[in-house]
């Protein structure tokens, strides 16, 4: 199956399409935000738009090929099991996905978790099942370091012991990562390679980070949930409904806009768009537009 494919220098980024459905009203999914203004970007931007007004909502993982390894960002809704394919209605393709581009789970070396949503870290564990017939989460990625913001690992425990939801998100998806001693909890900017490193980007959750890559003059961002909706762009101030932080959450979106127009040429990968790779140019109305590449 094809691939989205970034050469950025000595870089290969490959966006992983681990789902793609139609998941409800997407005045539902962006309740701060204006509704009539929102579904006026529908002409603007048809493809995040289902058939029913509602959210046409794509979920990719990203595959950084780089001269030292392979990392992989974000995992997806994950398989039958994971919390997120209750709500998502679909299990995740990730694993399909990395065998079509013969990449095996081994060869994995560090798998960056942007955040603590399921939608996000959903694949990183498979369900093995044991002699009494229970599926068991264990690590799909068991020789990768797992690198997260330590608030968002706090805030994600915490929230576990105050709702039983999260306590499943916890207890399936993270807690069989600890047990294995495969997290790398980290505060702040860290480079993960020369070329690739994880920059803090909060508000979305505490502990949102985004991925920047460069090489060779060329630079990219993993910007995951930092832009939910191309609209944001134009109105960065409209609160995605999964914000925890809504004000911190339109300043880091103006931010890093400020960061990717002060270096022409920047390619934004966003998780949720209906394109895998884009450029922020000036639209039509003279407010920031998103521009599919």
């Amino acid at each position: 199956m094809p691939f989205d494919r970034l050469n950025l220098g000595v870089l290969q980024v490959l966006a992983l399409l681990d789902g793609d459905r139609e998941i409800g009203p997407i005045v539902d999914s962006f309740p701060d935000a204006p509704a009539e203004g929102l579904m006026a970007y529908r002409e603007r931007y048809p493809e995040v738009y289902g058939e029913h007004d509602g959210w046409r909502l794509r979920v990719r993982a990203w595959l950084i090929r780089h001269p030292g390894g392979v990392v992989l960002v974000d995992a997806g809704i994950g398989q039958a099991g994971s919390p997120g394919v209750d709500w998502f209605g679909a299990a995740g393709r990730l694993p399909d996905l990395l065998h079509e581009t013969g990449t095996p789970p081994d060869a994995i070396d560090t798998v960056v978790i942007s955040h603590v949503h399921d939608d996000h870290i959903g694949g990183l564990v498979s369900f093995e099942t044991g002699p009494d017939d229970a599926s068991k989460p264990e690590p799909a990625f068991h020789r990768s370091r797992h690198v997260i913001q330590r608030a968002d690992w706090d805030w994600q425990r915490q929230m576990a012991k105050e709702n039983d939801d999260e306590a499943g998100i916890f207890s399936t998806l993270l807690a069989p990562l600890e047990e294995a001693g495969l997290v790398d909890l980290i505060d702040g900017d860290v480079a993960i390679t020369d070329e690739v490193a994880v920059h803090h980007a909060p508000g979305h959750t505490p502990g949102h980070q985004v991925v920047r890559l460069r090489s060779e003059g060329l630079r990219a961002i993993v910007s995951a949930d930092t832009f939910n909706h191309p609209a944001q762009l134009s109105h960065p101030d409209w609160p995605s409904g999964l914000d925890a932080f809504p004000t911190q959450a339109a300043a880091t979106r103006r931010a890093l806009m400020g960061e990717i127009l002060g270096h022409p040429g920047t390619v934004m990968a966003p998780t949720h768009f209906a394109e895998s790779f884009g450029a922020i140019k000036t639209g039509p109305d003279g407010l920031a537009a998103w521009i599919a590449r």
